[in-house]
C-alpha cells in the first residue's frame, strides 16, 4: 500500500514540474513522463530550466561510471535514467548537431569498473566488468581513455586492452599507459598515445588521454608521469602541428591537487600553440567542476555514477587569436526528463531501448535482484552526524562490526574494530536490501585483520590520532591500494558536497525544489541543468570505531591496570599501513619509552569467512529479514 501511495505522490509532483517547466518555456516543448527502462527506478519529477547553449563545437562528456550503467534504481530519481536512454540522447544530439551545421563529440574520462553489481558481479568465467564493458562500448565515443580502476588488476587491464581497446581503435587514447603481453617482452602502449582527426565539420582535433601518476596499478602494467611524458618525441611530435584545438580527455582532477597534472601539460601545448583552443575532460575526484586555465580554454569534470552528464560548447574558433573564446558548460542531471527536455519526447532509440532490455536480463542473470533482507529505515554517509541514528557509519560501528566480527576462540579477549569511512561508498535506502546494493555499498574484497595484545592505554589514543592524520591528508594507505585511493576519492567527493550545503543562501524557492547538486565551481554563471536545493552535508571524521571495552570499577581506582590491558585491533587489510604507523607513534609517546614495535609480523587474519563485500549480506540475512 505504502509503494503505491509513493508513486501517486510521484506522479502529482511530476505534473506540478511539468507545468511549472511549461510555463518557464513556453516555446520548449517539455514532454509527459515517459516510462522508465528499468521497472525498479524511480521516475523523475524535475525538469532543466533553460535550453543548452550550443556552439561551433559541443561535448558530450562522462566520467568515472564504476558500472552504473542501469543507473540508480531506487529513490534516485534525479540519476534514473540508464545506457541506453544516454546511447538514445546522444543519438540525437548528433542529428540534431548536423542540423545546425555544429559539431558533437563524445569522450570520457574513464574508471569504468569497481562498484557496482553490473560490474563486480560478473560470474566465473569472464574478468570482472567484462559484460558491462561490453555494454559501455555501443556508445560512440571520439575519445575514451582509462581510469586508475582499470589497471589494479592485470586481468582486468589485459581484458581492457583486448576489447575495448581493440573495439574503439585509435579513439582510445592512453597517453602514458603501457601493458606487458607476455612475460620477459616488451610493454605495449594499451591504447593510443594521441589521436589526430577531423570533425564532421571539417575542424582538426589533437586529442590526447593522460592519466596521473599512478603507482598501485599492477604488475605488468606501467604508468609514465605526466612531466614525464611531455618530454617524449612522440608528444613533441604531436603538438607540433596546430589544429583547430586541441582535445585532452584524462584521469585527473581538473583542480591542483596532487594527482593532477593538468597544468604541465597545458604549459607544454601553450608554449608552442600560446592561443589554439584547449578543451579538457577530467574526472578521478567524483565531483563536478569546472574552471578556465586562461581565456581559450575550459576544463571540466562531470562527476560520478551515471549521475551527471556534462556538456560544454565552444564558439568563435575562427575568430582573431587574441579575442576570448565563448564557452558555455552544463551539469545534466542523468534521467529521461533531461534527456526528453534537451531531445524531444520521442528520443528513445531502437538500438537505445535494446540496450536497456539487455542489461535489465543480465542483471536478472547476475542475479543482482535477489534480496537479502529489508532495511527498516534510510542510512546516509553525509546527511547526519555520524553519531545520528540515521548514519550509517553509526549502523556500522554500534550495530554491524560488533555482532558480525568476532572469534569464538577471542571470546576472552576485549576488542575495538576500526573502520575508514570512506571505504563505505554509499548510502542505504529503506526498502529492499539486494545484492547490488551489497555491491555498491563495499564492493572490494577486503579481509579483516587485526593485531592482538594492544595496550588499552594506547588504543584509547588510536582513533583521534588517525583521524588527526587523516585530516592531513598523510595516510599512507591513501596511495598504496585500490581501497585507500577510493576512501580518499570519497572524502574529497564528500568535502565538496559539504561546501556546497555550508556555503548555500537559502531562498524562498527552496522548499519547492529537490535535493540534489549545487555545484561551485570557477566557471562564469550556473552550471547545473536542474535547480535543486543542496544535498544536506555535515562534517564526518575519516574514521570511526566500534566502543572500547569499559574500565570495571577497579580499574577506575587503579590506573596502573588500565596501562597494562591488551586487546585485539581489527581493522581492514588495506589500512594496516595506517594503524601500525598510528600504533607505532604513539607507543613512542608512553612514559618509559615503548613497550613493543609493531610490525606486518604482529598482524592476523581476524575472520576466516567473512570479507567487506560479504559483510552487510550478512547482516542484512540476520537482521532485516
Amino acid at each position: 500500500m505504502r509503494v503505491r501511495n509513493w508513486r501517486g505522490a510521484g506522479l502529482i509532483l511530476t505534473l506540478v514540474s511539468l507545468a511549472r517547466a511549461q510555463l518557464q518555456h513556453p516555446f520548449q516543448l517539455v514532454s509527459p513522463p515517459t516510462t522508465l527502462q528499468q521497472p525498479d527506478s524511480t521516475g523523475p519529477t524535475d525538469w532543466p530550466y533553460r535550453a543548452l547553449e550550443w556552439g561551433e563545437v559541443n561535448v558530450i562528456s562522462t566520467t568515472d561510471t564504476h558500472g552504473w550503467l542501469l543507473g540508480h534504481q531506487r529513490q534516485e530519481a534525479s540519476f534514473s535514467g540508464d545506457w541506453g536512454d544516454l546511447l538514445s540522447f546522444v543519438t540525437r544530439m548528433k542529428e540534431e548537431a548536423r542540423r545546425r551545421g555544429v559539431d558533437l563529440l563524445v569522450v570520457d574520462s574513464g574508471d569504468r569498473v569497481d562498484g557496482n553489481g553490473l560490474v563486480d558481479g560478473e560470474p566465473e568465467g569472464h574478468v570482472k566488468g567484462y559484460t558491462a564493458l561490453k555494454f559501455f562500448q555501443r556508445m560512440p565515443y571520439d575519445v575514451v581513455t582509462t581510469g586508475n580502476h582499470e589497471l589494479y588488476k592485470y586481468p582486468v587491464a589485459r581484458s581492457v586492452y583486448e576489447n575495448l581497446s581493440k573495439h574503439y581503435g585509435e579513439n582510445y587514447v592512453v597517453s602514458n599507459v603501457n601493458i606487458t603481453l607476455e612475460e620477459g617482452a616488451e610493454s605495449v602502449p594499451i591504447g593510443s598515445r594521441f589521436r589526430k582527426f577531423r570533425t564532421e565539420m571539417g575542424r582538426n582535433v589533437t586529442a590526447l588521454g593522460p592519466l596521473f601518476f599512478f603507482k598501485a596499478h599492477a604488475k605488468g602494467t606501467d604508468v609514465q608521469e605526466p612531466k614525464e611524458m611531455i618530454k617524449e618525441l612522440w608528444f613533441r611530435e604531436a603538438i607540433e602541428e596546430e589544429p583547430s584545438f586541441f582535445l585532452l580527455v584524462g584521469h585527473m582532477s581538473i583542480q591542483k591537487e596532487e594527482d593532477s597534472e593538468w597544468r604541465v601539460i597545458f604549459k607544454a601545448i601553450r608554449s608552442v600553440h600560446p592561443f589554439t583552443p584547449i578543451l579538457i575532460f577530467g574526472g578521478h575526484h567524483h565531483i563536478r567542476d569546472c574552471l578556465q586555465e586562461d581565456p581559450r580554454s575550459m576544463s571540466l569534470a562531470a562527476g560520478r555514477y551515471m549521475e551527471t552528464i556534462g556538456w560544454m560548447s565552444v564558439s568563435g574558433l575562427e575568430s582573431d587569436v587574441e579575442e576570448p573564446l565563448t564557452f558555455s558548460r552544463r551539469y545534466l542531471d542523468q534521467n529521461r526528463n533531461t534527456y526528453s527536455y534537451h531531445a524531444g519526447p520521442g528520443f528513445d532509440t531502437p538500438e537505445g531501448q535494446a540496450l536497456s532490455k539487455e542489461m535489465g536480463d543480465v542483471a536478472a542473470t547476475f542475479n543482482l535482484t535477489h534480496q537479502f533482507g529489508v532495511a527498516p529505515q534510510s542510512y546516509y554517509l553525509s546527511r547526519h552526524s555520524f553519531k545520528s541514528p540515521k548514519s550509517i557509519l553509526r549502523l556500522m560501528t554500534q550495530e554491524v562490526l560488533p555482532l558480525l566480527i568476532q572469534r569464538e576462540d577471542r571470546q576472552n579477549v576485549q576488542r575495538m574494530t576500526v573502520l575508514n569511512s570512506g571505504s563505505i561508498r554509499f548510502d542505504i535506502f529503506e526498502g529492499p536490501f539486494t545484492r547490488n546494493d551489497q555491491w555498491i555499498i563495499l564492493p572490494f574484497t577486503n579481509n579483516f585483520e587485526y593485531i592482538s595484545r594492544v595496550p588499552l592505554s594506547t588504543a584509547r589514543k588510536l582513533l583521534a590520532y588517525l583521524n588527526l592524520v587523516g585530516e592531513h591528508g598523510v595516510l599512507p594507505s591513501s596511495t598504496s591500494s585500490v581501497e585507500g585511493q577510493a576512501a580518499a576519492v570519497e572524502h574529497v567527493y564528500r568535502q565538496s558536497l559539504h561546501n556546497s550545503y555550508t556555503t548555500h543562501v537559502a531562498t524562498a524557492d527552496d522548499e519547492k525544489l529537490t535535493v540534489g547538486y549545487v555545484t561551485i565551481d570557477q566557471c562564469p554563471g550556473e552550471g547545473d541543468d536542474t535547480r535543486h536545493r543542496p544535498i544536506p552535508s555535515v562534517w564526518q571524521p575519516t574514521f570511526v570505531a566500534t566502543a572500547l571495552p569499559t574500565p570495571t570499577e577497579l580499574d577506575y581506582e587503579r590506573e596502573e591496570l588500565d596501562e597494562e590491558e591488551e586487546i585485539d585491533i581489527i581493522f581492514f587489510d588495506f589500512i594496516q599501513p595506517d594503524i601500525l604507523g598510528a600504533l607505532n607513534h604513539l607507543e613512542g609517546e608512553r612514559k618509559g619509552g615503548p613497550s613493543r614495535r609493531f610490525t606486518d609480523k604482529d598482524v592476523g587474519l581476524y575472520m576466516e569467512t567473512l570479507t567487506a563485500n560479504t559483510l552487510m549480506q550478512e547482516f542484512a540475512s540476520r537482521k532485516w529479514n
